[in-house]
Formats: structure tokens, C-alpha cells, sequence
């Protein structure tokens, strides 16, 4: 998972973000194959803020499903602000209180932990650069054609964190890593969208 957030203040060098999106990539194990699934939502500024946690609480709340994500602490930060989080299914699953696993990935250096961008830097894998500026003008436009596409992008580079963990966990890690990848290569080549097309090129730059 991973959550589209707008800073509403960066303008005035304040620390201001509100969640206005989300985007979910889903792996599920049908016999010796996984098949994989990329959903989005983005609110536009006429949209009801509770319609974001009603949409997740339809994908979030699987039980026995594992929920990973970055830094996720962050994200039930965000999403806590939303009206009605007090009742959302999905928010209680991301703290833990729900019939979920959760998986919440961070990491650090000496200087203090690192946002996704830093830790997709370190890791040389694709995520996407995000320039207020941008996001603030297309968001009030309604233009969220852009962010949508920068959602799923960060999904996908959360699942490539993901099984790059698991593969240095232990031995049993590394062998569910290396059977989810072929996988998960292959559903990148098939899929066609703009967020895979990008990962796809990504991986092959790092593989010349």
C-alpha cells in the first residue's frame, strides 16, 4: 500500500500534508501461481474525504491477508485525519488490531530514518519524484491523472522493497523472494500501464 499525500503548506514552510489518494497492489497465491492486481484511488478536491477510507476498507480488510507498506506509521498518521477514521476497518487493520499481518518497512542511516524516495535511492530502485509545486496545481485542477500514475509507482517500489527484504530474512525468505519474482517480472511485462511500463524499463536499465 501506499498513500498520495498533498502538503498544503509548503508554500509557507509549514509541514501541512493531508492524504488525497492511495493505490494497493495486491499479490494472491491461486495454487502454484500469483497473480497480481494494481488498484488506485485518488480524491479530487469535490470529493467527500471519507470515500478514501471506505475505498480501502474494501481492500485492506481480507482476512489473513498481509498489508505491507513503507513506513506505515506515517501513513495511519495521514489517514487518521480523515473524517470518520474512528470507524474505518482499514485504519484499525493498519494499526495492528485487526485479522491482518502487517509488514511495515522502514529504514535508517546515522543522521535518522529515511522517506521511501531515500530508501528507493539506496536500494536503486524506481519511485517517484514528487515536486509540491506540481502535485498542489494539478490536485486543485483536478488533473489526478499524474498523481494517480505516481501512487502506483510507489506501490510497485514498495513491492520490490518488500521482496528485496525478504530475501535477506533467512533461507525461507529468499526462497518465497525468488518464487514471487518470476512472477511478479512477468505481470510487470504484461501489464500496461504506465506505472509498470516505467518499472519495467527501470529493470531492464539495472540489468545492462
Amino acid at each position: 500500500m501506499n498513500v498520495a499525500a498533498l502538503d498544503v503548506g509548503h508554500r509557507l514552510g509549514l509541514d501541512r500534508q493531508i492524504p488525497i489518494g492511495a493505490a494497493v497492489l495486491t499479490a494472491r497465491l491461486q495454487g502454484p501461481t500469483v497473480h497480481f492486481s494494481l488498484d488506485s484511488y485518488i480524491l479530487r478536491p469535490s470529493d467527500p474525504a471519507d470515500a478514501l477510507l471506505a475505498w480501502l476498507d474494501q481492500r485492506l480488510t481480507t482476512e489473513g491477508a498481509t498489508i505491507t507498506g513503507y513506513r506505515m506509521k506515517d501513513a495511519i498518521a495521514l489517514l487518521d485525519r480523515l473524517p470518520g477514521a474512528e470507524w474505518s476497518p482499514a485504519l484499525r487493520a493498519l494499526a495492528g488490531c485487526g485479522q491482518q499481518y502487517l509488514l511495515d518497512l522502514s529504514a535508517s542511516v546515522d543522521d535518522g530514518p529515511l522517506t521511501l524516495q531515500e530508501a528507493c535511492v539506496h536500494s536503486q530502485i524506481l519511485c517517484a519524484p514528487v515536486d509540491p509545486n506540481r502535485r498542489f496545481a494539478d490536485w486543485v485542477q483536478s488533473n489526478v491523472a499524474e498523481i494517480e500514475q505516481d501512487a502506483q509507482v510507489d506501490a510497485i517500489a514498495t513491492f520490490r522493497l518488500v521482496i528485496r527484504r525478504l530475501a535477506k530474512v533467512n533461507p525461507v525468505g529468499r526462497s518465497i523472494a525468488t518464487a514471487i519474482s518470476s512472477h511478479f517480472a512477468e505481470w510487470l511485462g504484461e501489464a500496461d500501464c504506465a506505472a509498470t511500463r516505467l518499472h519495467v524499463a527501470d529493470l531492464l536499465s539495472a540489468a545492462d
